[in-house]
């Protein structure tokens, strides 16, 4: 198959083989998928670093990062602010591992059972399950999107990684160099 005529639909991940989460669930239950979902089939984590949003039909809503659910746990220590380097032993941070296993584990522990809601990252970009890989690499390579939703007649289908697209991409050039 060439690489023109080859679609999203040939790579994607089914939805059902991506976690996905309401937007009432909580950042405990973000974390919980993040670190131990995997496919039917599957025996170990897969190490997703991302999760979608779906609504009581199946809708896309929006996409929850690792990135968004430590925002939510430790929002004291990464609001916007002046923050200096960390230049070792100094009066200001004496012992490091003290700061990080009392005050900002017990804040964490404490946004556990928070919403997902005020971290969704929504209006992202979506593929139609017939674009060609060509693109899909070029609206996840300027978009700098790792994972994009799926789309078949505005339903949610599935998700498409950047190295699936990668692969198959590689996999066809490389092929066609060999001829």
């Amino acid at each position: 198959m060439s690489t023109e005529k080859q679609t999203v639909r040939d790579i994607m991940i089914p939805l059902s083989a991506f976690p996905c989460l309401k937007e009432s669930d909580t950042v405990e239950e973000a974390i919980r998928q993040l670190r131990s979902f995997c496919p039917v089939g599957g025996t170990e984590p897969c190490g997703y670093s991302e999760l979608l949003v779906v609504d009581d039909r199946g809708g896309l809503v929006g996409r929850v990062t690792q990135q968004g659910i430590l925002k939510v746990l430790f929002s004291s220590l990464l609001e916007p602010m002046d923050i200096k380097a960390f230049e070792g032993r100094t009066f200001e941070y004496s012992d490091l591992s003290t700061l990080l296993n009392g005050v900002l584990i017990r804040e964490g522990i404490n946004h556990l059972n928070a919403s997902v809601a005020g971290v969704i990252e929504k209006g992202i970009r979506t593929l139609p399950v017939n674009a060609d890989l060509i693109r899909a690499m070029a609206v996840m390579v300027i978009g700098r999107e790792t994972v994009l939703p799926v789309e078949l007649n505005g339903k949610l289908v599935g998700v498409v990684k950047l190295s699936e697209v990668f692969g198959a991409i590689g996999d066809k050039l490389i092929s066609l160099n060999t001829k």
